[in-house]
């Protein structure tokens, strides 16, 4: 499995590794909800915030650093882990 680091324009530090629809624990891979991420994704992380990405380029590895902050800009924002899920509009954010 390649894992890449780079630096994308505001000098943040970045990880990226592919997470492979044949890594997905079999019970999660068989649910509805994986939708678009049901065949894999791309794994952005930096220090304060990690992204998925969806239908990448097989050949991301060996794309230029310029390229993999474009793939960055398009993935999606998840939650950290260890941080607790922003509350939805609407949600009572009591403990």
């Amino acid at each position: 499995m390649a894992v890449r680091d780079f630096v994308d324009g505001k000098n943040v530090k970045w990880r990226v590794w592919p997470v492979l629809s044949a890594s997905i624990h079999p019970r999660t891979a068989a649910e509805d909800y994986l939708g678009d991420y049901g065949e894999g994704w791309l794994c952005f992380e930096s220090p304060n915030e990690r992204r998925r990405l969806a239908h990448y380029p097989d050949d991301w590895d060996k794309i230029s650093d310029k390229e993999l902050c474009k793939l960055l800009s398009k993935a999606a924002i998840v939650p950290v882990r260890g941080t607790r899920t922003p509350p939805k509009p609407g949600e009572s954010i009591n403990p």
